[in-house]
């Protein structure tokens, strides 16, 4: 009975991690989308997107909501991660290396968390309390300028958005695998899942690196 429950609970987290990875997948294409337009209008409407999300109740709610999508998933990922110690902690359990994506997961996971409290800390605080602790009036247009001229910073975002693309790379197929989809449909869903993976990622990591380069010209 134990083992039956274990099992269950196992494929109801992987089904919660694929559900909840495909959501924040959609959040990223949103993101790469709002970053995009800080190349318009010298930071114009950046701003003003970023103002109408700062005051408006709605898009607020919406903003929780994928930040709990990231926690809910994190802790999720953290419990698969835990349960698949314990397989193969077991007699019975089986060949270790076919856990090796799981591990490879969970390490990237990690350095994904690293990267997104970082960018919680240089880029969200400061724009939900503007004038706070830091004393940063900018608007967030200049903040992200300022930010994004500092080469270790660059460096830690690149670092980050490969850790992403790695994440989404394994991510996608898992998830098509969690929800049942039939091997003859992976094959044309690969080609929207691996450009998702590659293309976003890079994408957000070329913004900062294009912001540099701006910087020092």
């Amino acid at each position: 009975m134990k083992s039956s429950n274990f099992n269950t609970s196992s494929i109801d987290r992987k089904v919660i991690m694929a559900g909840t990875g495909l959501f924040l997948t959609l959040f990223l294409v949103v993101h790469l989308g709002l970053n995009a337009t800080i190349f318009v209008g010298d930071g114009v409407l950046f701003d003003r997107t970023a103002d109408l999300f700062r005051h408006n109740w709605g898009l607020q709610g919406l903003e929780i909501l994928v930040w709990g999508g990231f926690m809910f998933h994190i802790y999720q990922g953290a419990l698969l991660t835990v349960q698949n110690k314990s397989k193969r902690s077991t007699p019975y359990a089986v060949n270790p290396t076919s856990f090796a994506p799981a591990r490879s997961m969970s390490l990237l996971g990690a350095i994904v968390l690293a990267f997104l409290l970082l960018h919680l800390y240089q880029f969200w605080l400061p724009h939900a309390f503007p004038g706070g602790a830091n004393g940063n009036t900018d608007s967030l247009s200049q903040l992200m300028k300022s930010t994004m001229s500092q080469w270790w910073v660059i460096a830690i975002y690149v670092l980050g958005c490969l850790a992403v693309a790695a994440h989404l790379l394994h991510g996608w197929r898992s998830a098509a695998t969690t929800l049942g989809l039939a091997e003859r449909y992976l094959k044309p869903i690969s080609v929207v899942g691996i450009i998702l993976a590659i293309g976003v990622p890079l994408g957000l990591a070329a913004i900062p690196i294009a912001l540099f380069i701006n910087s020092h010209a």
